[in-house]
C-alpha cells in the first residue's frame, strides 16, 4: 500500500528539473489534405427542428476510446484541505443566459458543446452541428450540419470550435471522413458566418478527444490516440490563416508519459487568453499522473512539456522532458465505461460518467507580464463514496522559467452533491472563473459556475455558487454525459462565457450558454470578503474581529466606514483609513472587541462596508456564524449504511458518522446502537478525534436485517461529561423491500400478454405490474409453453421464479433464458410462444414469477436493475405435483397449420382422453370464440378454424381438458 503524503519539499528537491534540457524531435510530420474553400456557413441550409424527439432515434457518438488493460493501485488518499463550504461574495448577475442547442436538432449523444466568444458574436456546436448567435442569444445562423459545412460525408464528431483573437479569425473542427482524421476549419476573415478554409489531417491511429488551443506559434493540441496512448501536435497555424493548399502539422509523442489505464488519455494544450505574449515563449502540454492508476506513478503530481517551434526548419522543432510539479493528492480513479460515473442521479441506479482522469478543457494562460499564469482543472473523487470535486491548480512561471504551485484548491461544497466536468480562465485582473456540472441522487445534473478574486485567501472559490440552471431531466439509457464543457474569454478580457450540457426532459439533452463577468467594471464598489477573527473554539469576552475588504472598483478608495453587528446589534463604526487601489485587497481590525464568553452559543458576526456612492451593495456585507464550543461534546451525525432497498440479509454492517463539537481531542468513548428499540450494541471508538473533526466508525457487531418490512436504527454517543446531549444521537428509518423495478413502456415496450398454464394476462402499460393474484401450477421437472405479446421489437425478455422465497432473484432460478422477440423490428404487435423450464427439485408451493423485458440490451442478470425501455410484471407459480390429466395435458403436442384463405387446422396429440375445450382469443385477452368439445379423430383432438372473415392480427388459441388446470396455448396470424 502507497500512503499519499504531501511531501512537497521532498518532492521538489527530487522532481523539479529533471532531464530540463533533455530535447526530442517530432515523431512525425504530416501534411494537411486541402478540402476547398466552403461556401459562407450562413448560406447553408437549416437543419429540420425536432425530428429526434424520440431518443430511439438518437445515435451514440462512439465511446471514448480505452484500450490499455485496466489497473488500479492500493492507496489511502487523504485529500487535505477540502472547500466544503461555498463562497459568500456576491458578484455581478448572469449577464446572458440562453439555450444553446439540443437533442432533437443534433440526433446525436452526448453533445460534446464547445463554444467561442468573439468581438460580436458566439459560435457553437455540438455534436453534430452548428450555431452562431449574437451576444445577446439571438440565433443567427443555424442549426447547420456540421459535415456538411466542412465539406466531409462523414458527420462524427467530438467537435471543437476558438476563436483565434491573435488574428481575428474562428476555427472549427470534428472528425474528419479519411481514414483516423480530423477535419479542421478556419474563416477566411473575421466573420464567423463566412467561408471556411479546410483541411483534413490524418494520424497514424484513430485521433480520439482532440482537444485545442490557440497559440502565438501554432494550434496546438493533443489527441486519445487508438485509445493506447496519447500524442501532442502542432498546426501550422500561419499558412492555415493563409489559406495555404500544405499546412503542416508535427506529431510529438510525450516522453516518460504514464498514461491512465482506465480512462481516456487526455493531456492538454495550452491556450491563450488575451492578446498578450512572448513571442519566445514556447508551447505547453501538461497532463495528470495519479499515484492510484498504476505502480509506474509513486506519487500524484502534474506532468509539463515544453514545445519549441522552428517552422522554417520543422526538423528542428522539440519536446523537452516533463517538468514533475508535486501536487497535493488526488483521486483521479473514474472508471472508463459504464463504471463509477462521478454524476448519481435522483429516480434511477444509472451514474454518469463526469471523465475523470483526464485535465479538463480547456487549459487557459494569462500572460499578467510580471508572471505567466495557468489554469489546470479536472475531477478528483472526494471520499470513499466517489463523490466528484474539482481540483483547480494555478501554475505560475516568469518568462521561460520552470513552473511553480502558486495555489491548488479542491471545490467539493459539503451539500450531498458532486461537482465535475469544470472548465476554468482567468480575466485580465487575474480573478478566476470555474463553471462546472453538479448533481446527485436529490439533485438532477445541474450547472453552476464559482469564482475567486485576485488576492483572496489562496486555494478557495470565494464567490458565491450561482445557478445557470438546475436541469429536470435525468439520463437512464446510458452512462454519457458531456464529454466536456468550454469556458471562453471575451476580447473585452473580463467577461467569461461558458457552456455545458444538462436535461430538459428524461434523455433529452440540452445545451446552455452563459456569460458572466466578476469585476464589476464600477468605478466606486467596496466590499467586505471575509471575516477572518475570530473562529470557532474556546472564545472570550474580548474577542478582536479582524476582516478581508477589497476594492471591487476602478478607483482608488479611502476612508471606508465599516459597520460590525453580533446577532443584529450594532457594536462599532470604525473607519479603515488605509488606501484600496483598484481589485485591491486589505486587512482591517476592529479596535473594538466583542464579547462571546458563553459556552455553547452561537454569534453572527456581520461586517458591513458603507462606502459614500457605491454602485453594488450586493458585495458589501458577510456574515460569519461563530460558537464558543463546548469543552466536550461529542454525536452522531450520519448512519450511512445500511440503506433502504431490497436484499438486506442477516449481517448488516452498521456504519454511522461521529462528529466532535466540542473543544477537547476526544478518544476511547462509547457509541452504540438500536434496532427497533431492541438491546443496544455498544462498542468503543478509539479515536482521536480532533476538534470539529469528523470520522466514520463501523460496529464489528452486525444486525440482522434480512425480513422484509422497516427498521428504525438509532445511533448514540456516550461520553462521560457531554455538555450537550441534544446531539448525541442520530436515527434513521431502513425499508427491506421487494424490488419493483419500473421501466419506460410508453412507446410499446414490455408486455401486452403473458400466457402460461392458467395465466392469460392481457395488460397494458405499467412500468412495473403486480399481478401475484393471478396463479400458475407448474409441476416440478415440467417443460410448459409461455407466450409474450409486445408491441415494439428488438424486445429481450427473461422470467425467473424465487423458488427459496427469499425475495431475490438468482442465476439459479431463471426458468426462460434470455431471448429476443422481434429482432430488428421497431412499433408493431409480436408475439412469440416459447419454453419455461422448471427444474425437477424445485420447492413446492407458491412462489413469486417475475417477468422482465428490456430493449435493444440483454435483461440484466439482477432482477431488480431498471432499463431504459422495458416492463417488469410479477405473477405467482404454484409448484406441486400434477394430477394424471394435468401431466397428460402439460406433455401433449399442439400442431396449428396455417391453409389459404386464413383458414387453419388445429390438433393436440395427447393421451388425454376426456373431454377437451378450444378457446381462441386476441391479443388483448379477450375471448373471440369458445368451444367446449373437440372431436377426437385418430387418436388426436382436431378442429378446423376458419378465419376468413376475422380482422388480420394475431390471435391466440387455448386448448385444455374440460376437468384440467393445465392448458396448451398457440398463436396464429390472419393476414
Amino acid at each position: 500500500m502507497i500512503f499519499k503524503n504531501y511531501l512537497l519539499a521532498l518532492a521538489l528537491i527530487i522532481c523539479v528539473g529533471v532531464s530540463a534540457q533533455e530535447t526530442f524531435p517530432p515523431s512525425e510530420i504530416i501534411t494537411g489534405t486541402y478540402m476547398g474553400q466552403t461556401i459562407p456557413l450562413r448560406d447553408f441550409p437549416v437543419m429540420e427542428s425536432g425530428q429526434f424527439n424520440d431518443p430511439r432515434t438518437q445515435t451514440m457518438v462512439i465511446d471514448q476510446r480505452n484500450t490499455t488493460p485496466m489497473e488500479a493501485v492500493n492507496t489511502t488518499t487523504v485529500i487535505p484541505d477540502l472547500q466544503t463550504e461555498p463562497g459568500q461574495i456576491e458578484s455581478m448577475p448572469i449577464e446572458q443566459n440562453f439555450i444553446g442547442a439540443s437533442a432533437s436538432e443534433s440526433g446525436f449523444f452526448p453533445p460534446d458543446p464547445t463554444g467561442a466568444v468573439g468581438p460580436n458574436h458566439y459560435l457553437h456546436s455540438v455534436n453534430s452541428l452548428v450555431k452562431i448567435f449574437d451576444k445577446t442569444g439571438t440565433l443567427l445562423v443555424g442549426p447547420v450540419s456540421l459535415s456538411a459545412f466542412l465539406g466531409i460525408p462523414s458527420n462524427s464528431g467530438d467537435p471543437i470550435v476558438l476563436y483565434d483573437q491573435l488574428a481575428d479569425r474562428w476555427v472549427v473542427s470534428e472528425f474528419g471522413s479519411l481514414n483516423n482524421s480530423l477535419a479542421i476549419g478556419v474563416s477566411v476573415t473575421n466573420d464567423p458566418t463566412g467561408a471556411y478554409n479546410v483541411w483534413q489531417y490524418q494520424f497514424s491511429g484513430f485521433p480520439d478527444y482532440p482537444k485545442y488551443g490557440v497559440w502565438h506559434d501554432g494550434y496546438y493540441g493533443t489527441v486519445n490516440l487508438n485509445g493506447q496512448t496519447t500524442q501532442g501536435f502542432v498546426m501550422e497555424r500561419d499558412e492555415m490563416l493563409a489559406g495555404g493548399a500544405s499546412p503542416q502539422i508535427l506529431i510529438f509523442n510525450l516522453p516518460q508519459i504514464v498514461v491512465n489505464p482506465n480512462q481516456v488519455k487526455s493531456p492538454a494544450a495550452v491556450n491563450l487568453t488575451g492578446t498578450t505574449v512572448d513571442p519566445n515563449t514556447p508551447g505547453y502540454i501538461v497532463y495528470l499522473q495519479d499515484d492510484g492508476w498504476t505502480g509506474a506513478i509513486t506519487f500524484d503530481h502534474l506532468k509539463v512539456w515544453e514545445i519549441d517551434m522552428d517552422w522554417t526548419n520543422t526538423a528542428n522543432s522539440t519536446i523537452s522532458a516533463p517538468q514533475e510539479i508535486p501536487t497535493t493528492p488526488f483521486d483521479a480513479g473514474e472508471l472508463f465505461g459504464n463504471g463509477n460515473g462521478a454524476l448519481r442521479q435522483p429516480g434511477t441506479s444509472q451514474r454518469l460518467a463526469g471523465h475523470g482522469g483526464i485535465i479538463s478543457f480547456g487549459a487557459n494562460y494569462r500572460d499578467f507580464g510580471t508572471h505567466n499564469s495557468w489554469l489546470i482543472t479536472f475531477n478528483t473523487f472526494i471520499d470513499a463514496n466517489e463523490t466528484g470535486g474539482i481540483r483547480w491548480i494555478e501554475l505560475r512561471n516568469t518568462g521561460v522559467n520552470p513552473w511553480t504551485i502558486f495555489q491548488e484548491g479542491t471545490y467539493s461544497i459539503a451539500d450531498g452533491h458532486s461537482r465535475l466536468m469544470s472548465s476554468g480562465a482567468m480575466d485580465a485582473a487575474g480573478n478566476i472563473a470555474l463553471g462546472y456540472t453538479t448533481g446527485s441522487t436529490t439533485l438532477a445534473p445541474s450547472l453552476r459556475y464559482t469564482g475567486r478574486f485576485n488576492g483572496d485567501p489562496l486555494g478557495m472559490m470565494t464567490v458565491a455558487e450561482t445557478i445557470i440552471i438546475d436541469g429536470p431531466g435525468v439520463r437512464t439509457n446510458s452512462n454519457r454525459y458531456g464529454d466536456y464543457s468550454h469556458m471562453t474569454m471575451d476580447p473585452n478580457n473580463f467577461t467569461f462565457w461558458f457552456t455545458s450540457d444538462y436535461f430538459s426532459s428524461n434523455n433529452q439533452w440540452r445545451t446552455q450558454v452563459a456569460s458572466f463577468s466578476l469585476s464589476s467594471g464600477f468605478a466606486n464598489d467596496v466590499g467586505v470578503t471575509d471575516i477572518l477573527q475570530p473562529n470557532n473554539g474556546t472564545l472570550t469576552a474580548t474577542e478582536s474581529v479582524e476582516i478581508n475588504i477589497r476594492n471591487f472598483g476602478s478607483a482608488t478608495q479611502t476612508l471606508i466606514p465599516l459597520e460590525l453587528r453580533v446577532d443584529g446589534n450594532l457594536v462599532a463604526t470604525e473607519n479603515y483609513t488605509g488606501t484600496l487601489n483598484a481589485n485591491q485587497l486589505d486587512t482591517f481590525t476592529f479596535a473594538t472587541t466583542v464579547d462571546m464568553s458563553t459556552e455553547g452559543q452561537t454569534y453572527s458576526i456581520e461586517v458591513t462596508a458603507l462606502l459614500p456612492g457605491d454602485q453594488f451593495g450586493a458585495n458589501d456585507s458577510f456574515t460569519k456564524d461563530v460558537t464558543h464550543l463546548f469543552a466536550n461534546d461529542v454525536g452522531a451525525i450520519d448512519i450511512t449504511a445500511p440503506v433502504s432497498g431490497s436484499g438486506l440479509g442477516p449481517n448488516e454492517t452498521i456504519s454511522v458518522t461521529l462528529r466532535n463539537f466540542g473543544a477537547a481531542t476526544q478518544s476511547n468513548f462509547d457509541v452504540q446502537y438500536t434496532v427497533n428499540g431492541g438491546t443496544p450494541v455498544v462498542e468503543t471508538f478509539a479515536g482521536p478525534l480532533l476538534s470539529e473533526d469528523e470520522a466514520s466508525f463501523d460496529f464489528a457487531q452486525t444486525a440482522d436485517l434480512s425480513a422484509l418490512g422497516t427498521y428504525d436504527i438509532e445511533v448514540s454517543t456516550v461520553l462521560t461529561g457531554d455538555a450537550d446531549p441534544s446531539n448525541d444521537s442520530f436515527s434513521v428509518t431502513i425499508d427491506n423491500v421487494f424490488c419493483t423495478p419500473s421501466m419506460d413502456c410508453s412507446f410499446g415496450d414490455g408486455f401486452q400478454l403473458v400466457a402460461v398454464a392458467e395465466i392469460n394476462n392481457p395488460s397494458g402499460c405499467e412500468g412495473y405490474g403486480d399481478f401475484t393474484n393471478l396463479i400458475a401450477n407448474l409441476a416440478p421437472g415440467s417443460t410448459n409453453s409461455i407466450t409474450f405479446t409486445t408491441g415494439y421489437g428488438d424486445q429481450n425478455v427473461k422470467v425467473w421464479i424465487d423458488f427459496n422465497d427469499d425475495n431475490t432473484f438468482s442465476n439459479n432460478e431463471v426458468v426462460v433464458p434470455n431471448f429476443v422477440i422481434a429482432p430488428g423490428q421497431a412499433a408493431g404487435s409480436y408475439t412469440e410462444t416459447v419454453n419455461l423450464n422448471v427444474p425437477a427439485n424445485a420447492t413446492l408451493g407458491e412462489h413469486t414469477m417475475r417477468v422482465k423485458s428490456a430493449w435493444q440490451e440483454p435483461v440484466p442478470s439482477d432482477a431488480c436493475a431498471t432499463t431504459q425501455y422495458g416492463e417488469t410484471e410479477d405473477y405467482t407459480a404454484n409448484i406441486g405435483d400434477l394430477g394424471i390429466n394435468d401431466s397428460a395435458i402439460s406433455n401433449s403436442d399442439l400442431i396449428v397449420v396455417s391453409k389459404s384463405n386464413n383458414q387453419f387446422e388445429v390438433t393436440l396429440r395427447t393421451s388425454f382422453d376426456g373431454g377437451v375445450y378450444l378457446g381462441l382469443y386476441n391479443v388483448l385477452g379477450q375471448e373471440i370464440d369458445f368451444s367446449k368439445n373437440l372431436p377426437k379423430i385418430d387418436g388426436a383432438y382436431r378442429m378446423n378454424l376458419d378465419m376468413a372473415k376475422a380482422a388480420s392480427g394475431v390471435y391466440l388459441i387455448r386448448i385444455g381438458g374440460q376437468t384440467t388446470t393445465s392448458y396448451k396455448t398457440a398463436r396464429i396470424i390472419v393476414k
